[in-house]
C-alpha cells in the first residue's frame, strides 16, 4: 500500500543496495497501490510525474489516507528505476480484498488490503501475468484499524455480554 510513500521508498532503497553489493541478482519491479480517494501519487504517475498533486483524502483505508505524501520524490525514484507501476483502487475493491484476506485467517486493516486489490487489478489489466511470482506486503494487522475490525460480508450477531449468551449462540 502507498500512502505517505515511506515504505516503498525504504524497501526500494534496501533492495537497490542489496543489488549493488550482489546479494540479489536483479531488481524487482515495484507497484505502489493507492486508494482512489487518496491517490495523489497515482495522479502524478498518470502525468509521467510531470505534475505533483495534493488533495483532501477520503477513503476507508485510513493508514494510506494521505493527500500530500512526504516521500513522493524517493518513491518516484523507485518506480522509475524499476519500471514500476502505480495503481489506484476504490474502497469497494479494498473491502472485497479485505474479506478474502480475512477469510484466509490473516486479518488485516483496509490499507493493507489495498495491496491485494491492486494486484488483482494489475493482473486483470495484464500488467502482471497470471502465474507470475508476486510479493504483496501487508503493512498492518486487523487491530490497527478497529472501525473495520469485523470481517466484511459476515453477518453479525448482537448478544448480551455473558458466557451463557455466547454458549447459546455457539450451540446454534
Amino acid at each position: 500500500p502507498a500512502g505517505n510513500l515511506g515504505n516503498i521508498s525504504a524497501i526500494g532503497k534496501a533492495l537497490r543496495q542489496a543489488y549493488q553489493i550482489g546479494l540479489i541478482n536483479h531488481m524487482p519491479r515495484f507497484a505502489a497501490i493507492q486508494a482512489e480517494g487518496a491517490n495523489p501519487f497515482y495522479r502524478s504517475y498518470m502525468t509521467k510525474f510531470a505534475d505533483r498533486f495534493s488533495l483532501q483524502p477520503d477513503t476507508v483505508a485510513t493508514a494510506i489516507k494521505i493527500g500530500n505524501p512526504v516521500s513522493h520524490k524517493r518513491a518516484r525514484r523507485v518506480i522509475e528505476e524499476t519500471d514500476g507501476v502505480v495503481a489506484s483502487v476504490n474502497d469497494a475493491q479494498i473491502l472485497a480484498a479485505k474479506a478474502v484476506i480475512d477469510r484466509s485467517g490473516i486479518g488485516c486493516e483496509p490499507a493493507s488490503a489495498a495491496t491485494l486489490a491492486g494486484i488483482r487489478q494489475l493482473v486483470e489489466a495484464g500488467v502482471i501475468e497470471r502465474g507470475e511470482r508476486v510479493v504483496g506486503i501487508l503493512t498492518g494487522t486487523l487491530l490497527k484499524d478497529t472501525k473495520t475490525g469485523i470481517p466484511q460480508g459476515s453477518d453479525s450477531v448482537v448478544i448480551q455480554p455473558t458466557i451463557e449468551a455466547v454458549r447459546s449462540v455457539l450451540a446454534g
